[in-house]
């Protein structure tokens, strides 16, 4: 795999932009072939394992509140586009395959047909949206929404995860949410946390990023 060449921006505010560029992995690690990638992937799916075990039921509420999102996000924003997606399609495989990795899951192994079972129950369209949310993050974060502009690019992935998981909802048979309460129960009661889920990943990528361009322009790192 080629690397992308770095080269240091004029500022480290950056406007919307045409031009694809590197992700903060590239610029976090110069020269970093696909081993590395795969490490850091590897890295991710933990992570987001972790995140998801970090969960809080709401009363007659099957899907619980994790730091899946916060995860997610993180994901998108550092890895970028496409390894942001291998991350988290690795972490769906997994969870698929019956292993630990889904919120509802039990620690330990299960069944793939567990696990496929959860994958198409009333959660999947959740898992869905964690992938429309990575592609979003990761390509806006290469076209620009980067260091303290990553802001705007974890709303709009945090909001994202909510357009096939409210679509699933709706076509879906599951007996939940009742009827009336699908925005309700299905997105209304998760958008604080998930707001500052998104402030959290914010301040974390935007440090991370003013991390890389202290290393690029040959200075040490301050504190972030």
């Amino acid at each position: 795999m080629n690397t992308p060449t770095i080269a240091h921006p004029s500022g480290l505010k950056r406007s919307f932009s045409l031009t694809w560029g590197p992700s903060l992995f590239d610029w976090l690690v110069p020269g970093a072939g696909t081993r590395h990638r795969i490490a850091a992937s590897i890295t991710f799916i933990v992570l987001i394992v972790v995140c998801s075990k970090i969960r809080f039921y709401l009363p007659d509420n099957p899907t619980p509140i994790t730091l899946q999102t916060l995860a997610i996000l993180t994901a998108g924003g550092v890895m970028g586009f496409r390894w942001g997606l291998i991350s988290v399609f690795g972490y769906l495989v997994i969870g698929a395959l019956g292993f630990l990795a889904f919120a509802n899951q039990p620690w330990g192994f299960t069944t793939p047909a567990d696990g496929w079972a959860y994958v198409t129950g009333v959660t999947g369209g959740y898992l869905l949206g964690f992938l429309l949310a990575t592609a979003v993050v990761g390509a806006l974060s290469q076209y620009g929404f980067d260091r303290s502009n990553s802001l705007w690019a974890n709303a709009l992935g945090g909001i994202a995860v909510y357009i096939p998981a409210i679509i699933w909802l709706a076509v879906g048979d599951f007996g939940w949410p009742a009827d009336g309460k699908l925005l309700m129960d299905g997105m209304y009661i998760y958008l604080p946390g998930d707001f500052l889920k998104v402030i959290a990943t914010s301040v974390l990528v935007t440090g991370l990023w003013k991390f890389a361009d202290n290393l690029q322009s040959g200075r040490e790192p301050r504190d972030v």
